[in-house]
């Protein structure tokens, strides 16, 4: 079937606003363009086994990236299409930076050793052991403890995380930008409104690179369409020929929109592929 283009879909937010799955309405549109010739790759900061409990579903075939564009998916043959992860050369640097936050990092292994995380349990008081629990519900291997981070040579991650309010991840992230070994992207938490996220990847690890990595694999110059509701979605919305966001994302990342989208919760994405179709 000859390819008529690509539609990136950031999930949280702008798919689905469940945790665990997409609606029905929206997997159904999906589909019938998929068969149309659209190649729908998802692109999301979740971790690979999250991102199936979501994706499994679907019925057609579909590219899907984790972590930001760590390891990019084919489906549905489960084929490692790309992979840009982290050497542990990162730690001293992040552990230079890290100071004065109440909680500690966490470091993710990677789906094929379980997507669990490396943590150091001392450095997270009490209070936030519920929240560590909500994490590790979502990985299918128990997490490695660690009194430090310590790593041989040839070893590698897809991701860091770091997690607090607002007020504690601006610094860090301001901290960590210089370092162009990295991406470093900061969003909203979708499991805690109390909390935002720094997302740390290799910098060919964006959601953008991941974009440039995949179509570079089939060789397709074809027109996009991009979705996404926060700041880590720009590198991707930067790339596309119209660029969906949804009403939910903060008013920096709406600046940048071609088409805004009635939110997650609405199935908005739907109306708003349609506008997206009718422009090309």
């Amino acid at each position: 079937m000859l390819e008529k283009g690509w539609i990136a879909l950031d999930i949280d937010g702008t798919t689905t606003a469940h945790v665990r799955e997409i609606p029905w309405e929206v997997s159904q549109f999906l589909k019938g363009l998929a068969r149309e010739g659209w190649r729908i790759f998802f692109i999301t900061g979740r971790v690979y086994s999250w991102t199936l409990q979501s994706l499994s579903p679907l019925s057609f075939p579909y590219l899907f990236a984790v972590q930001n564009g760590a390891d990019i998916i084919e489906m549905p043959a489960h084929r490692l299409l790309s992979r840009a992860y982290l050497s542990p050369k990162i730690i001293p640097f992040l552990e230079k930076a890290y100071r004065n936050i109440a909680y500690d990092y966490l470091i993710y292994a990677g789906f094929e050793k379980g997507d669990f995380c490396y943590y150091r349990p001392r450095r997270f008081p009490e209070e936030i052991a519920w929240y560590l629990d909500l994490l590790k519900s979502f990985s299918p291997a128990p997490w490695q403890k660690r009194e430090e981070f310590s790593f041989a040579e040839g070893d590698s991650f897809p991701l860091i995380k770091c997690f607090g309010s607002k007020e504690a991840m601006t610094p860090l992230f301001e901290a960590l930008l210089h370092l162009r070994e990295l991406t470093v992207s900061m969003i909203r938490d979708p499991l805690c409104e109390r909390f935002y996220l720094l997302l740390i990847t290799d910098r060919k690890a964006s959601k953008g690179t991941a974009l440039d990595r995949a179509r570079a694999a089939f060789h397709s110059t074809a027109p996009l369409i991009a979705a996404g509701d926060d700041f880590n979605d720009l590198p991707m919305l930067e790339k596309a020929d119209i660029k969906i966001v949804m009403q939910t994302a903060p008013e920096e990342v709406k600046a940048r929109a071609d088409i805004l989208a009635p939110s997650a919760s609405e199935c908005g994405i739907i109306p708003a592929l349609k506008e997206a179709l009718q422009r090309l």
